[in-house]
């Protein structure tokens, strides 16, 4: 209801007015400041005077209940409001208004909480306060270095403009974005100019504001000028150090156009990429009382800039060296490229990861090249290695005043030793360099290892021609601008050109390869450098390039496919997608077979079947070197083969066939089906059989967020929700009570598999130790470290409750589909047992999955295939949840959607793809990647509208989703330009959509959801999980060596092999190993954070358990950190087992030399378990020690 006021006194605010209408609306309710009714007061304006309001205004209430139950309370009460100082008070007076509230405001009120005015008002005056800009006089941009013989601390140097604004104006302003939480310039004079520039500064990415007076200008110097740093007046200036640099946009100053921009004009994109610090000169009106540099430094403290990143400090400005000018980058980078390529990778991360300004690598220079001509025999491998260690010891460094060359280097070269092996553990992974391109510069990492694939183990002498590239905003997380920001241009240049043209670096020219499909997501690619003497199978040399690797990819030529870049894009993508060589197969010993059902809904969609005896060589290969030898061989793989793709499933009754066949017949061990083949390859008569992922194990059941929402709008209660949610908090509470607690918590979660910690807590329960031996307490194996551990477990797995609703479903399971091969085989004139029930089949006839494990059989019979009607899946490696929990079967049918496929977009005039269509709609994506967006939209739309996901409007954005997800193949956007987007009633998110708990009192951009979702995320028991400083505290073991409880376990064990040899020696000879297991695990620590801030870095439990426990609202984000993290740390650990027990323990001599080794270890890490690194160390080997006793027979494999 809208109530009209009038009489409201002139000197009084809004504010007041809200403050006596809170103390009437209030004053019956007990209820806290959440549950209190909300209501709206706009005052009307003062259109005669122009400022202030005309005395009248509306009070919006959310229902008419409350509006006649507001004139009841104020009939013989009315509501007064102070006139003036003085004690008198004026009546409101208010009438029941004939024009009633917009709907998306009463709507806003019901579901959000009333907010204190003063809150309100505060929040209203910072605003007002930030409104005026700052004049700015100048504005410059580039680096800090520290002076030879100049001031202490360090100098800024000027490398764009070459001149500045040589009159005492202001030329530009500087503004404060509250909401934004950032600090724009604008170039550029409104009066004279149509466009402007902006250059944005995030207040997050500030490490430091130096602010103070500066000479009057930038002067030139040398060690023998100080005479010259005394100038006539002072200059008010600040000097901004940030850890990312700004952002540049180009404006219309009388229009809404923007657009991103790489650099502000031609020179400025010279030194973009090294010059990433700003500063501004302030322009000093000189007005008496007023003093620039007072009022910005006020204006950032009411920005929120923590008052301690604000330094008060004068820093010398100066153009002497002009580091980055377009003759000396070149003439550096020139120099670099000679070096090894190791090397000059390494070089180059320095330089444009801005931890040495150009100076300094001219200055590092010469030391690295002599270093290279003394480690000459092994390429200089040993150079890189160390400069890798150097740029990570720059990169943490927490004494920035050390001088990184005469100092900190030669600290490195000091303690520096090189790996014993620096590839990989695996042929599924190698050792890479990734690049991320900003828009004005390129981050380096690595080498360190990543999945590999078909490519590059084509290539894999030449492993170190292949690189990662990604595209990323300049706080490389992906692309994101506001709706009013035109990215096409700038994407086109920037994107497109590098993709177009490649890019230099350390003496080699990389060029665009491919990508994979979830490369394209994520908006990497891979680029290499090509071979130029490169031998093949054939005994033919040839030049390898990306063009060549392409067209030996399929045959693509003269094919529909070939026209239509997206679809073509992502058939190449099959090649580069991640995975591990099983065996060859040869052509003779495999099959097309016809598809079951009928398009687009077949029942095989992109399932094949293979013999029991090919599945026993794939899996053979697969645990070559001791991997996975203690897991459940699988029924079903996922595979890239030639150019199929899909998944296989063992069919026992090849092999029965085979058996029957003719010695001169070929057996047949695999069968593909047309559905599985995306292109032809006719080159290969031999080809591997690529594993994309093994299903060795059930995996958990979880809700999610959106399965939520959609089993509520289907009947489900909230109350079903919320039990099983307290189960699953319940029973992450337990994992301190037991060790079988702990290892069934690590297992359900799939957490510290790298480490093999599952495996490992296993044994140590089938040895009978415990954390928590409560009748004696000496016998308990727990330490700082594993309840740290647990710690991180917990939080990890509470915060996806909270965040993503993933919650376990006791006695449910997420299997891979496969189809009933059943109807095939009754084709061939078999006769077929059909079985209805989930279930062991029976004995009699025929049944097709009859020794399938771990996975859900889905039928072959029907108009359509089930999994088609589930979300439009197939059987192409889709997992199915498979729910037993009958609170959650909901009581509602729906009809599935339709689902029918769009015909792919196709270059006009029949023209074939070349590899530049390819790299226009990679770029095309970026701009048009809209899912997420989408997805968030429909699930908060879906809150707030009745009906939920049912909602035409949430139906419209399904619609949409589902176009989305096509657009990588098909490649057809969605435009958001044309699409008008459903308008969410409220202003506010769900209060479930924040990463924080969100408190009502103050809150002005969340409501409290009434939905199942909202109930959810305010479990009391979610609100705290923070990890003290003090839990990560290591401390010295409270025991002797070897005389703990699990050595003391052992002990006996040991010493039927080792004899004396067992008992602590306080000798490790193989101290070397700990020492690189270290400095790479700071490595991981430090390359896999979600923060540029070394502060961020993650900790040693982290990588152990494999998590990242830093928030970050980008989910893509903390999932691509995770995998390589987990990808990095499993090479690791696997290399250091390797190094401790050795390669193959396939002798008695060999298993008793690795068991005596890996003792040492152990013994090693209890002694030194309050040092960095030696914990995880310790587990590493204890699992090695293990390894040995179950080769020796001593103990049962888990």
């Amino acid at each position: 209801m809208n109530i009209d006021i009038f009489g409201i006194p002139r000197e009084q605010d809004e504010w007041a007015v809200i403050r006596v209408l809170q103390q009437r609306i209030h004053e019956d309710s007990d209820e806290d400041m959440a549950r209190k009714v909300n209501f709206k007061v706009k005052l009307n304006p003062n259109t005669v005077a122009g400022v202030g309001h005309n005395g009248t205004g509306t009070l919006t209430l959310p229902s008419q209940a409350l509006g006649r139950r507001f004139f009841e309370q104020i009939r013989d009460d009315p509501v007064k409001i102070a006139v003036g100082g003085d004690a008198n008070a004026q009546k409101l007076k208010f009438r029941k208004s004939n024009k009633p509230p917009p709907s998306r405001l009463v709507e806003t009120l019901v579901k959000t909480p009333f907010v204190s005015p003063d809150i309100e008002e505060t929040y209203a005056k910072i605003l007002a306060d930030l409104e005026p800009a700052v004049q700015v006089t100048s504005v410059q941009l580039g680096l800090y270095f520290r002076p030879l013989g100049g001031p202490r601390g360090r100098a800024f140097s000027v490398e764009w403009p070459a001149r500045d604004n040589t009159e005492d104006t202001a030329s530009s302003k500087l503004n404060f974005e509250y909401d934004r939480k950032l600090i724009r310039i604008t170039l550029g004079d409104m009066m004279s100019d149509l466009q402007g520039q902006t250059i944005a500064i995030k207040i997050a990415n500030i490490n430091r504001i130096g602010v103070g007076k500066d000479f009057a200008k930038p002067c030139r110097f040398s060690i023998l000028m100080h005479a010259s740093w005394q100038q006539a007046h002072d200059v008010p200036d600040v000097c901004f150090d940030t850890s990312t640099p700004p952002i540049f946009e180009r404006i219309d100053f009388y229009g809404p156009y923007k657009s991103m921009e790489a650099s502000l004009d031609e020179a400025h994109r010279v030194v973009a990429p090294y010059a990433t610090q700003t500063r501004v000169v302030l322009f000093d009106p000189r007005q008496p009382g007023y003093d620039p540099l007072e009022e910005f430094i006020r204006l950032c403290k009411r920005a929120g800039v923590p008052p301690a990143r604000i330094v008060r400090r004068n820093i010398l400005a100066t153009r002497e060296h002009a580091f980055c000018s377009k003759d000396k980058i070149p003439q550096l980078r020139r120099k670099i490229g000679k070096l090894p390529w190791s090397v000059a990778f390494q070089m180059e991360a320095l330089l444009h990861n801005g931890l040495l300004h150009p100076g300094s690598i001219k200055d590092l220079l010469p030391f690295v090249e002599q270093l290279c001509i003394e480690h000459r025999r092994n390429d200089s491998i040993y150079v890189g290695e160390l400069l890798r260690t150097y740029r990570q010891e720059l990169q943490s460094n927490n004494a920035p005043e050390e001088d990184p060359i005469g100092q900190v280097f030669q600290r490195v070269l000091r303690t520096f030793l090189l790996p014993k092996s620096t590839g990989t553990s695996s042929n599924s992974t190698i050792r890479c360099g990734h690049v991320t391109f900003t828009p004005t510069r390129m981050v380096l990492e690595g080498p360190y290892p990543t999945e590999s694939n078909r490519i590059i183990r084509m290539y894999s002498d030449y492993a170190d021609h292949f690189i990662r590239v990604d595209f990323r905003g300049e706080d490389c997380l992906q692309y994101r601008w506001d709706s009013s920001v035109d990215p096409s241009g700038f994407l086109r240049s920037r994107v497109g050109g590098i993709l177009n043209h490649g890019f230099f670096l350390g003496g080699r020219h990389f060029e665009f390869l491919g990508y994979s499909n979830s490369g394209l997501r994520e908006h990497e690619v891979w680029f290499m450098s090509p071979i130029e003497r490169f031998q093949t199978t054939t005994g033919e040399i040839v030049r390898v390039d990306g063009e060549y690797i392409r067209s030996q990819i399929g045959d693509f030529k003269g094919t529909e496919l070939i026209k239509q870049p997206s679809k073509y894009a992502a058939r190449l993508a099959q090649a580069f997608t991640s995975t591990k060589s099983s065996t060859l197969i040869d052509r003779t010993e495999w099959e097309e077979v016809e598809d079951l059902g009928r398009k687009p809904y077949l029942f095989t969609d992109g399932a094949g079947t293979i013999s029991k005896d090919l599945g026993d060589r794939i899996w053979k290969e697969l645990c070559r070197g001791g991997r996975g030898s203690n897991r459940i061989q699988p029924s079903v793989y996922q595979i890239r083969f030639l150019g199929y793709k899909g998944v296989v499933s063992v069919d026992r009754e090849m092999d029965k066939i085979n058996e029957q066949r003719q010695p001169e017949e070929p057996r047949i061990h695999m069968r593909l089906r047309p559905s599985m083949r995306k292109f032809d390859n006719s080159r290969a008569e031999k080809a591997d059989i690529e594993i994309a992922q093994e299903f060795c194990s059930p995996m958990s059941c979880h809700l999610n967020r959106p399965l939520v929402m959609l089993l509520e709008d289907l009947g489900v209660k909230t109350e079903a929700f919320e039990k099983l949610q307290n189960q699953a908090i319940a029973k992450a509470m337990t994992i301190d009570d037991t060790m079988e607690n702990f290892h069934q918590f690590m297992s359900m979660h799939k957490l510290g598999g790298p480490y093999r910690l599952p495996e490992l807590l296993k044994r140590l329960c089938d040895l009978g130790l415990d954390i928590n031996a409560q009748q004696e307490p000496a016998a308990s194996i727990d330490t700082p470290f594993l309840r740290l551990l647990r710690s991180v477990a917990i939080k990890d797995v509470l915060r996806d409750i909270r965040h993503k609703a993933r919650i376990l479903i006791p006695g449910s399971y997420l299997l891979v589909g496969v189809a009933d091969e059943g109807i095939a085989w009754q084709k061939a004139g078999r006769e077929v047992q059909r079985v209805y029930a989930i279930g062991k089949p029976p004995e009699e006839g025929l049944c097709a999955f009859r020794d399938l494990v771990n996975v859900v059989v889905l039928p072959s019979v029907g108009d359509r295939s089930l999994a088609s009607c589930l979300g439009g899946g197939d059987v192409d490696g889709d997992t199915f949840s498979v729910i037993t929990d009958l609170s959650l079967v909901p009581d509602l049918h729906e009809d599935s959607a339709n689902y029918s496929p769009v015909e792919p977009y196709e270059l006009p005039d029949g023209k074939e793809s070349e590899v530049g269509d390819i790299c226009d709609f990679f770029v095309q994506y970026i701009n048009y990647d809209v899912l997420g967006l989408l997805s968030d939209l429909q699930l908060t739309t879906a809150d707030q509208l009745e009906g939920g996901l049912k909602n035409k409007q949430c139906l419209k954005l399904a619609t949409l989703c589902s176009q989305a997800v096509d657009y990588p193949k098909q490649g057809n956007p969605i435009d958001m330009a044309m699409v008008e987007l459903p308008r969410t009633p409220i202003r506010c998110k769900p209060d479930w959509h924040s990463l924080r708990t969100v408190s009502d009192q103050g809150n002005t951009k969340y409501y409290r959801s009434t939905r199942a979702l909202g109930h959810l995320c305010r479990n009391e028991f979610l609100q705290s999980l923070d990890i003290t400083e003090e839990d990560k505290k290591l401390s010295p073991s409270a025991f002797k060596p070897l005389e703990d409880p699990i050595s003391k376990r052992l002990m006996p064990l040991v010493r039927v092999h080792l004899g004396a040899n067992a008992n602590p020696t306080g000798e490790f000879s193989d101290s070397e190993i700990f020492r690189h297991y270290v400095q790479e695990l700071d490595y991981i620590c430090l390359a896999h954070s979600l923060s540029n801030d070394p502060r961020g870095k993650l900790i040693e439990a982290e990588v152990v358990v494999g998590v990242i426990l830093e928030e970050s609202s980008l989910k893509s984000l903390r999932q691509g950190r995770v995998y390589r993290m987990q990808t990095h740390s499993g090479d690791l650990v696997r290399g250091v087992q390797v190094q401790l027990r050795g390669e193959a323990l396939d002798t008695d001599e060999a298993k008793l030399a690795g068991l005596k080794r890996t003792w040492r270890a152990w013994e090693f890490s209890q002694r030194s378990c309050s040092k960095h690194g030696a914990n995880s160390f310790g587990i590493i080997a204890l699992g090695a020690v293990l390894d040995c006793l179950v080769k020796l027979g001593t103990i049962t494999e888990v």
